[in-house]
């Protein structure tokens, strides 16, 4: 079974003489929902997505890979495997990020044999630090692991683009032992269901930079990280003519499940 050992928070942040604006601020570009249905043009730059958040998660325009954004840098891993960084220039179509404050609980991982024993584990931390089912929640960790799975899609370069769930049959998987990085995600409440998605959503980068991806599969030697909760939010919804007729009600929780599984 996975063992977590979860710190005590730093101080608290801020209260509410201090005025809503001093809450640190959970930020999202674009929704699940128009991803989903084939949305992928660019929203924001990696410029402007740095200014909002050092850490997140999220995909670039076109579809074109998996971000993960690590201290200050945003990466793009590739389908073919690679990873590289990206300039401020490049675009992303969806993506969440956040800034870590003094509020953030410290927590370790060890022995987590599974995703879904790892996804428990950061649950127990998560509950630890903030027993709130309704906030949002940015985590990021760093480690060793012995073994994990991600998955990455291939850049869409011609509209109109296909769904998510038809670029989800062709997507590319690849597996590594023994490695040592960063697992960066976020977790949702669930009636943000087709916001984003609800739960655990997990991201992966190697230590020279090199391999990530979406985690479909990890297990874990040992891994120290932070995680804080989010009760502000902000968002950046596509400025496009396909956006704007979207039906962005629709139910695509049972598709969505399929994707991200």
């Amino acid at each position: 079974m996975a063992e977590t050992i979860t710190t005590e928070n730093g101080t608290e942040g801020a209260t509410a003489a201090d005025g809503y604006a001093q809450k640190p601020v959970f930020y999202q570009v674009s929704t699940l929902n128009a991803l989903m249905l084939g949305n992928f043009d660019g929203v924001v730059t990696v410029g402007e997505l740095k200014r909002h958040g050092s850490w997140g998660i999220g995909t670039y325009e076109g579809l074109d890979g998996e971000a993960i954004v690590c201290d200050g840098h945003a990466y793009d891993a590739h389908a073919d495997g690679t990873t590289c960084e990206y300039s401020d220039d490049a675009r992303l179509a969806f993506a969440t990020v956040a800034n870590f404050t003094n509020r953030a609980a410290q927590f370790e991982i060890s022995g987590a044999t599974t995703i879904a024993r790892v996804k428990d584990a950061l649950d127990d931390a998560r509950k630890a630090s903030d027993d709130n089912d309704n906030a949002w929640v940015m985590m990021a960790m760093h480690g060793t692991f012995p073994s994990l799975r991600v998955r990455s899609c291939e850049k869409k370069l011609t509209k109109p683009y296909p769904t998510l769930s038809e670029v989800a049959s062709s997507q590319h998987e690849h597996s590594y032992e023994n490695e040592s990085g960063w697992v960066i995600g976020v977790w949702v409440p669930a009636y943000l269901e087709g916001i984003n998605l609800p739960g655990w959503h997990i991201h992966f980068l190697s230590d020279d930079k090199k391999r990530g991806g979406h985690l479909l599969e990890l297990a874990v030697g040992t891994a120290s990280g932070k995680l804080e909760s989010y009760a502000r939010f902000e968002m950046d919804l596509p400025v496009n003519r396909e956006f704007d007729k979207l039906d962005l009600g629709e139910d695509l929780a049972s598709a969505t499940a399929s994707v991200e599984g």
